[in-house]
């Protein structure tokens, strides 16, 4: 597993010539997928316009770098109208609200786990302010079908509240998992 912030500082590296040709500046999520799309990154050239590395094109994502096969497998944003509309819905699951349906707010979004062989989302870690971080860690939950976004607020079944109380250790070591 990876987290979104791990990668945010990751330079992508030419594979076959060990050239660094690009930094991370976000990631393209698909709300409906619940899936990493695309990495935007800023190349070395000098036009500026949006370039990306579809998440399939990934040829390797380390813990120091990302790898991708050639430097022709960044390409431009306006090429995938789907991606691109993607970026247009400013979905920005950092610092959404998570509440249950009964009225219960569990914390806010901290960062994203996902699969980094299939660039699934596989869980949100949250943040319920310094101290209670501090003192008992962060909470994990994973993504479920029943999840919905509405406005700047993640909603989770009241359901979920009983299968996360059961299972809230075994959801704290999902960024150990090497998936």
């Amino acid at each position: 597993m990876k987290s979104t912030k791990e990668i945010m500082r990751l330079s992508v590296i030419d594979n076959t010539t060990g050239e660094k040709i690009a930094n991370i500046k976000d990631v393209i999520f698909s709300k409906k997928k619940l899936k990493i799309l695309a990495l935007l990154v800023s190349d070395e050239g000098i036009f500026k316009e949006g370039k990306i590395i579809r998440y399939k094109n990934i040829f390797n994502l380390g813990k120091d770098f990302i790898a991708i096969e050639k430097k022709d497998t960044i390409e431009k944003l306006k090429d995938f109208p789907e991606i691109e509309k993607a970026t247009k819905e400013d979905i920005e699951f950092i610092g959404l609200k998570v509440i249950i349906k009964d009225g219960e707010i569990l914390g806010y979004i901290n960062d994203i786990i996902f699969n980094k062989k299939n660039g699934n989302l596989v869980g949100f870690v949250l943040t319920d302010g310094i101290l209670q971080d501090i003192f008992e860690g962060r909470n994990i939950i994973p993504c479920m079908n029943n999840m919905k976004i509405i406005e700047n607020t993640l909603i989770l079944d009241k359901k979920f509240k009983d299968e996360y109380e059961k299972n809230k250790i075994y959801y704290k070591k999902l960024l150990d998992l090497d998936l």
